[in-house]
């Protein structure tokens, strides 16, 4: 879980998602929810997790008639050679087809509300400094190919 604070950054290279200038541009940026700035910016305490959202649709079965897609969070607070692995990979759930979902957000509401609650701070155990410690934990990455997906995050987390 320290990979991300103990990621060399070098401006001449792009090795890993810390590299990018949407990550460089939050380590300067003041966490803000609603209409509330917090005393703290994005990925300030080594101890802050970085997650990824992801999902997209596919169809099960031969005929395609009905489609799934999957909720899925990545955690990039591990190296790149183990973050996707398949014990690493966080699942929400499934929403069912057969179509794209019409109505995304009585899917991901809870989702958000919990993602919400993370970015104010959650108490953790730190077991490194054998301490108790507000954690914050973020969604740095969005992975979907579905409008409604990215407009109902978008606006539910900024």
């Amino acid at each position: 879980m320290q990979y991300r604070s103990k990621h060399q950054h070098d401006p001449t290279k792009i090795t890993d998602i810390f590299d990018g200038a949407h990550y460089r541009s939050l380590l300067e940026t003041p966490v803000t929810i609603g209409d509330e700035e917090l005393p703290m910016w994005f990925f300030s305490d080594p101890r802050d997790v970085a997650l990824g959202f992801s999902t997209d649709g596919f169809g099960p079965f031969k005929r395609r008639n009905k489609t799934a897609w999957p909720l899925i969070i990545f955690n990039y607070n591990i190296p790149p050679k183990e973050r996707f692995q398949k014990k690493n990979i966080i699942s929400l759930g499934t929403i069912p087809g057969p179509k794209k979902p019409a109505d995304v957000d009585s899917f991901l509401w809870p989702m958000v509300q919990e993602l919400l609650q993370l970015a104010i701070g959650v108490s953790a155990f730190d077991a490194i400094a054998q301490v108790n410690s507000l954690i914050f934990i973020f969604i740095l990455s969005l992975s979907t190919d579905h409008e409604l997906f990215r407009l109902f995050l978008c606006y539910m987390l900024t």
